[in-house]
C-alpha cells in the first residue's frame, strides 16, 4: 500500500504535495502552495497533526522537501545520471540504483542504533535527509539541506492540552471512514489510541494472552478498557509455541532497513492475518509511547551540569529506592558517564574493533541538536529511530494490505512532550506522568493508575531453545562475512540465553534481525520494480 498525497497547485505551475497522514484542510494546503515565504513553509512543516512530509516545485526549477522533524515520514535522495533523485523509502532508490547494503551504516547501526549517520542509508548511495531538515536542489547549484525546527518550551498543563489534543487529532486523521483495529494490551499507550479511535467510530481492539491464560494483568486492563467503550469490538489472540520469537523467520521480507520486530515475525504475520481476515485496513499501535513518556534518568546528567544539586540528589536516591539499590552510581554517571544511565555504554563484546571503529567514523551528532541538554538529544535520537524504524513495520503490513500507523510518533506529539522540562518529564513515584495527565478523564481509573507494563523475556528464551539451530547459524552469517560480528561471542552468549541466562535483548535483537535483513536482501527476487527512469 502506498503513502497517502494529496497535492495542491498554484500561478505559474507551483505544485506541492503532502505526504503521510496531516491534518491540514484542503484551503490550508492551497494557500500554503501559494506561499513564496520560507518561514510559513518551515512552520507548516509541524503545524498540523499527523506523521507528513512536503514536497514543493516552485515552478522555476527549484525542489524543495522538507523531512518531519519526528522521522516518522522519512525521505531519502541519490543520484541518478547526474540528477537528484528521491523517495519516502531507501529500498526504492536502492533498486534503482542497484546499491548494495552499507557496511559503514550497517557497524553504526550495530554499535548505536540510534545515532545520526548523515550522508547515508542502509543502501550504498542513498541518503536519508536529517529529520527537521529542509532540502533544496536549486535551479543553478548542488543540492543542500538546513535544520528548520526547534522544540518550543510550554508549562506542564499546557503541553498536556497540547497531547490530549495532537493525539485524538492524530488518530482521527488516520481513522475516519476507515475499518479500524488497534492494539490493546491494557497499557496506557495502546489503551489510549484504541479509546480515541472508538470516540471516532468502531474498533477492533486485539489482546494478545499466552494460551491458557485468560485473566491476570493486562488482560484484565484491556477488558476495562473494553468494557468502557462499546464501540470497542474486543479480540484476544492467544499466543502458543507456533508464535515465539525466532520462529519463521523465512518469513520476513525486505524492507528500507532491519525491522524492530524480524525476530518476532511469526506473531506479527499471524496478527496481520488475523486483522486482514476480520477486514481492517488500518491499524494503530503504541509504538514509541514508552521512548516518549517513560525515558531513563538521563536527565540526570543535565542537573549536574546546571548545578542543580539538591534536584540531583534527590531523584537519585528516588532511583536507588525504585530499584533497591545504592544511588551513588548514576550520580556518578551524571558527572561523568551520562551514557551509563541511558544503557548506552553496555559492552558488546560480539562487534568487532573493524566495527567499533567504522561506527565511529560515520556516526556524528544531529545537526539540529545544538543547545539542547543531554536528556532532549537523548529523547530526540531515540524517538526518531523509532519513527524511522516504523516505517519498515508499515512495509511489512503492507503485503497483506493494511497500513500501521504510530501516533506516538507524530511530530506534533514529540514537540508537546519535548516542551516541558525533562527534569518535570522523568519520575520515580508515577508510571508516565504526563500522559497519564493528559488522558485522566478519557481512561478508566485503575488503567491510568496503573504503575507498570507486562514483560516478555521468557517468550525469548522459549522461542530460542525451541529454534536454536536455526538461530545459531545466524552468528556464521553475513555480519561475520564482513568483519562486523566475533562469531564464537555470539554463539556463546546465545547458547547461555538458552539455558535461561538473562542477556541483553534489547542490544541482541538489532543485530539478529540484520542478519536477516542481509539474508533477505541476498534473496529477494525482486526489490521495487520501476517503471521508468526518472
Amino acid at each position: 500500500m502506498g503513502t497517502t498525497v494529496r497535492q495542491a497547485e498554484s500561478e505559474g505551475g507551483r505544485r506541492l504535495a503532502v505526504f503521510g497522514p496531516c491534518g491540514a484542510t484542503n484551503p490550508e494546503l492551497e494557500r500554503l502552495a501559494r506561499s513564496t515565504d520560507l518561514r510559513e513553509l518551515d512552520a507548516a512543516a509541524s503545524a498540523w497533526s499527523g506523521s507528513y512530509a512536503l514536497a514543493l516545485d516552485d515552478g522555476a526549477g527549484s525542489f524543495t522537501l522538507w523531512a518531519d522533524p519526528a522521522g516518522s515520514c522519512p525521505l531519502y535522495v541519490a543520484e541518478v545520471d547526474g540528477s537528484p533523485v528521491w523517495a519516502s523509502s531507501s529500498l526504492a532508490l536502492a533498486s534503482l540504483l542497484g546499491s548494495r547494503p552499507d557496511t559503514a551504516w550497517l557497524a553504526a547501526h550495530l554499535a548505536h542504533p540510534t545515532a545520526c549517520v548523515p550522508g547515508r542509508s542502509a543502501w550504498t548511495g542513498v541518503a536519508q535527509i536529517p529529520p527537521g531538515h529542509r532540502w533544496t536542489a536549486p535551479r543553478d547549484g548542488a543540492p543542500f539541506s538546513v535544520p528548520y525546527w526547534r522544540p518550543s518550551s510550554s508549562t506542564w498543563s499546557e503541553a498536556v492540552d497540547r497531547l490530549r489534543l495532537d493525539l485524538a487529532d492524530g488518530v482521527l486523521i488516520r481513522v475516519s471512514g476507515r475499518e479500524v483495529s488497534s492494539d490493546l494490551s491494557g497499557g496506557l499507550d495502546s489503551s489510549t489510541l484504541a479509546a480515541y479511535a472508538a470516540q471516532c467510530g468502531p474498533v477492533l481492539g486485539v489482546t494478545f494472552h499466552p494460551k491458557g491464560r485468560e485473566s491476570g494483568g493486562d488482560v484484565d486492563h484491556a477488558r476495562t478498557v473494553a468494557r468502557a467503550f462499546p464501540s470497542i469490538r474486543h479480540r484476544f489472540m492467544a499466543l502458543g509455541r507456533e508464535h515465539l520469537p525466532f520462529t519463521d523467520l523465512d518469513a520476513l521480507v525486505l524492507t528500507d532497513e532491519p525491522a524492530p520486530s524480524a525476530v518476532t515475525i511469526a506473531q506479527l504475520c499471524h496478527e496481520f492475518a488475523l486483522l486482514a481476515e476480520e477486514g481492517a485496513s488500518v491499524h494503530l499501535t503504541g509504538d514509541g509511547g514508552d521512548t516518549l513518556f517513560m525515558p531513563p534518568p538521563v536527565h540526570l546528567a543535565d542537573l549536574a551540569r546546571s548545578g542543580r544539586l539538591v534536584r540531583l540528589a534527590r531523584d537519585a536516591q528516588a532511583w536507588g529506592r525504585l530499584y533497591r539499590s545504592s544511588p551513588w552510581p548514576v550520580v556518578t554517571a551524571a558527572w561523568s558517564a551520562p551514557d551509563r544511565l541511558a544503557g548506552m555504554a553496555l559492552p558488546k563484546p560480539w562487534l568487532t574493533r573493524q566495527a567499533t571503529t567504522l561506527a565511529e567514523s560515520v556516526i556524528s551528532p544531529e545537526a539540529d541538536a545544538d543547545g539542547l541538554g543531554y536528556a532532549d538529544r537523548h529523547l530526540l535520537a531515540e524517538a526518531r529511530y523509532v519513527g524511522r524504524t516504523a516505517a519498515t513495520e508499515n512495509q511489512l503490513a503492507a503485503v497483506y494490505d493494511i497500513e500501521m500507523h504510530n501516533p506516538y510518533t507524530d511530530a506534533r506529539v514529540l514537540e508537546a512532550v519535548m516542551s516541558v522540562p525533562a527534569s518535570d518529564r522523568w519520575s520515580a513515584r508515577r508510571y508516565k506522568p504526563l500522559l497519564a495527565d493528559a488522558v485522566v478523564s478519557l481512561l478508566p481509573r485503575e488503567v491510568v493508575r496503573r504503575g507498570s507494563k507486562g514483560l516478555f523475556a521468557v517468550d525469548h528464551h522459549h522461542g530460542l531453545r525451541a529454534n536454536q539451530a536455526n538461530v545459531l547459524e545466524l552468528a556464521d552469517g553475513h555480519l561475520a562475512d564482513l568483519g562486523l560480528v566475533r562469531p564464537a561471542v555470539l554463539r556463546s552468549l546465545l547458547r547461555r540465553a538458552v539455558l535461561g541466562v538473562d542477556v541483553p535483548w534489547g542490544l541482541l535483537e538489532p543485530l539478529l534481525g540484520t542478519e536477516l535483513w542481509l539474508r533477505a536482501s541476498d534473496t529477494a527476487t525482486e526489490r521495487v520494480r520501476w517503471e521508468g527512469r526518472p
